[in-house]
């Protein structure tokens, strides 16, 4: 594994390797697979999911991890800063996100390596967005959707509680974010430690979270988010249908961001659609308890839309 800050869009950006580095040569690579994130976007939560996602691939396929620009903070001796949102609102958006993400592969994918493009969440809506470039799709092996945020965000239960409480709630306290960091950092690991056992979420997730906690970062997050309401309304379908031997959909059966009455209808409207149901109760935010289990479920499908690992 490898990790650092690469300069993306004039942002400093974590990017987690697994098998080689974005900087080095692909020569002799063919496939790759991509994961972008969900929101919050910190590759930090993907680790173990990516992780377990390259060794059953047989560690015979790089795989990368890219979060949301302006949602992880480098080290503060870092030469390079995160630019502030206030003044800079187009980086940080659903159309500066995307933009993000097209730079990366174009800057560091070779166009003779295919690619093996996972979207987690609103990372999912990002994917199909991607499709309509021409110079990525003509890279694109597969698109895996994972409990894919891709329509009617804000009618869903937890977009309603989102813009109905949340938002109201962080207009109002979210300075409490920036109180928390001035707390001594043995009782701030405490507070989030004991959060981690009530919410049965393993330890590992530690440093990614303290990162998280963070005005600058969590501004960003809620930002994000806003726009995410705003946007993601009726499903594109004319992107589903211009790009369906490309896709495979990955639904919940327990997911607040998306109902099961979405994959039904999914279902109804593109008969032919390669969507399946989960049948293990995973959540949504998969990564936090579940991420092995779904990293051997996606290294499956990878390996049956593989050259070089499948039949296909």
């Amino acid at each position: 594994m490898k990790e650092a800050f690469v300069n993306i869009c004039n942002v400093p950006t974590r990017i987690i390797t697994y098998g080689g580095w974005v900087e080095e040569s692909l020569d002799d690579v063919k496939e790759v697979a991509i994961c972008i994130t969900g929101n919050p976007g910190l590759p930090g939560f993907y680790g173990e999911f990516c992780e377990t996602l390259h060794e059953r691939l047989e560690k015979k396929m790089p795989v990368w991890i890219i979060g949301h620009a302006g949602h992880d903070d480098p080290p503060e001796n870092s030469l390079r800063e995160v630019p502030q949102l206030k003044g800079n609102e187009e980086m940080f958006d659903l159309d500066g996100q995307i933009r993000h993400k097209a730079e990366f592969i174009e800057k560091y994918v070779p166009d003779n390596v295919k690619i093996h493009l996972m979207g987690h969440s609103i990372g999912a809506w990002m994917v199909l967005q991607l499709l309509q470039k021409d110079a990525i799709r003509k890279r694109i092996k597969k698109c895996y959707l994972l409990f894919p945020t891709i329509e009617r965000m804000i009618e869903s239960p937890n977009g309603w509680t989102f813009t109905k409480i949340g938002l109201p709630l962080y207009s109002v306290f979210g300075f409490l974010i920036a109180l928390l960091n001035r707390l001594p950092k043995l009782l701030l690991i405490l507070l989030v430690q004991i959060y981690f056992w009530f919410s049965s979420i393993p330890s590992h997730h530690l440093n990614t979270v303290l990162g998280y906690i963070k005005a600058t970062v969590t501004e960003k997050v809620v930002f994000l988010a806003e726009d995410e309401m705003a946007r993601v309304r009726g499903l594109q379908k004319d992107i589903i249908r211009d790009n369906l031997p490309l896709l495979k959909l990955y639904y919940g059966t327990t997911d607040g961001w998306v109902p099961v009455k979405y994959y039904n209808q999914l279902r109804e409207q593109f008969p032919d659609i390669d969507a399946q149901l989960d049948t293990k109760k995973i959540d949504h935010s998969f990564v936090l308890r579940s991420s092995k289990q779904m990293g051997g479920i996606i290294a499956d499908m990878i390996v049956e839309n593989s050259e070089i690992l499948g039949t296909k």
